[in-house]
Order: C-alpha cells, then sequence, then structure tokens
C-alpha cells in the first residue's frame, strides 16, 4: 500500500489497467489448463466453442480458482474505475465512471455467486448477471473511449485510441451476432455462443492494454504533468 501511495494517479491508472487484462486473463489460462489436463477433454474454445467460460469456472477443480481470480479482478476494477474518474474530473470532465463501474461490478458478483448452483433460480440469476455484465461494460468502454478522446493530453497517441475504438467495432460486431441468445425462445447453437463468448471476453480485457499504454506513457511526459 505504501508503494500505491507513492505513485502518481496516471501510473496508478497504468498499473490498475493492466492488472485488470492480466488477472482475468491468467485466471482463465490457468483453470483452461487445470481442466484439459485432467480430462479427456481437448479445445480451443475460441475456435471450436466446445465449452463455456462458465463451464470453464464451475468444475469441481477450478470454481475455486475461478472464483478467487474473479473476485480479484473485481477488487482492481473497483480501483481502476476510481482513480480514472478522479483523473478526468481533475481535468474538469465531470464523469460516472465510478458509478458506472459499480453497476458493472455488481452485475458480476452476482454471475460469481451463482456459478456453480444448479437450480433453475440461480440459473436464471446467473444468465441476467451476465448479460447485464456485457452491456455494463460495453457500455464502460464507450464511455471510457469518448472521455480520452475529449482529453487533449491524449493526442499525442492516436494508435492506442485507434486500438480502442478498434476493440468495441469488434466488439458490437460480437454482440450483433450474439444477442439471439438472449432471448431462450430463439434457437442458438451453443457451440456459436461460446465461441462469441470467448472471444467477447479476451476483447473486453484486452481494452485494458492500449488505456494502460495511454497513461503510462502520459506519467513521462513532464510537460503534460
Amino acid at each position: 500500500m505504501l508503494v500505491l501511495k507513492k505513485m502518481k494517479s496516471k501510473k496508478l491508472i497504468s498499473f490498475f489497467s493492466i492488472l485488470s487484462f492480466i488477472v482475468p486473463l491468467i485466471t482463465i489460462t490457468i483453470c483452461y489448463y487445470i481442466l484439459i489436463n485432467n480430462t479427456s477433454l481437448k479445445t480451443f474454445p475460441f475456435i471450436d466453442g466446445r465449452i463455456s467460460i462458465s463451464y470453464l469456472g464451475r468444475q469441481e477443480l477450478t470454481i475455486d480458482i475461478f472464483k478467487t481470480g474473479m473476485l480479484l479482478f473485481i477488487l482492481i476494477s473497483f480501483f481502476f474505475y476510481f482513480y480514472i474518474s478522479n483523473f478526468f474530473q481533475k481535468n474538469k470532465f465531470e464523469n460516472r465512471l465510478k458509478i458506472f463501474g459499480i453497476i458493472a461490478n455488481f452485475f458480476l458478483v452476482i454471475y460469481i455467486f451463482t456459478l456453480g448452483n444448479n437450480l433453475e433460480f440461480y440459473k436464471i440469476l446467473r444468465k441476467l448477471g451476465i448479460v447485464l455484465y456485457i452491456i455494463a461494460m460495453y457500455i464502460n468502454h464507450i464511455y471510457t473511449i469518448k472521455l480520452l478522446k475529449k482529453t487533449k493530453k491524449f493526442r499525442f497517441n492516436n494508435l492506442s485510441l485507434n486500438i480502442l475504438i478498434t476493440i468495441i467495432i469488434i466488439m458490437t460486431g460480437l454482440i450483433i451476432v450474439g444477442s439471439p441468445w438472449i432471448i431462450s425462445t430463439f434457437e442458438y447453437s451453443d457451440q456459436m455462443k461460446n465461441i462469441v463468448e470467448w472471444n467477447y471476453f479476451l476483447l473486453m480485457v484486452s481494452f485494458y492494454v492500449p488505456v494502460s499504454l495511454l497513461f503510462y506513457k502520459l506519467g513521462n511526459l513532464p510537460q503534460l504533468q
């Protein structure tokens, strides 16, 4: 905590942003290799969609690791939204990133705590939680880009901003492709749903990498302090 107190806000945003990418990715990767090495299942779900993220996370061998990693991700996400919201406020941009971050993480908490419970009520709650989380994070990412583009300090790095916009465009396409799954009466391939889910997850957390780079580079520019 002492180290964090000594870090400037820009470096803190960069730090929590890159952790928001690393922690969920490592969590999923560990769970994936545990499942692959202890079962006969052979899959690369980003392409074949044989399993969902929920399936990976609720197995007996992986559920504790998955839930712990995701709860850590939620904690990191709170810090990220707190510091980035304060940064924009100090730069005269009133924003609602704190409340948006709380709302998104609340839905993720619902998903995590209902994971592994097979009662119908919890299945519905889990589906509702993850759908609302996906929508909330999509809105949060777009809102973050809007604030970044308004801030003149980031005009030195159009590449990172363009990467962020590209990520949002692809996420939009995946939401359109995967949206029929929300309607339970609509017949939708589980395999296709899983492919969309895995790739959306990867894009969602990859969003934090360009954000981290933006604030890291900004923190290294004395004239912009």
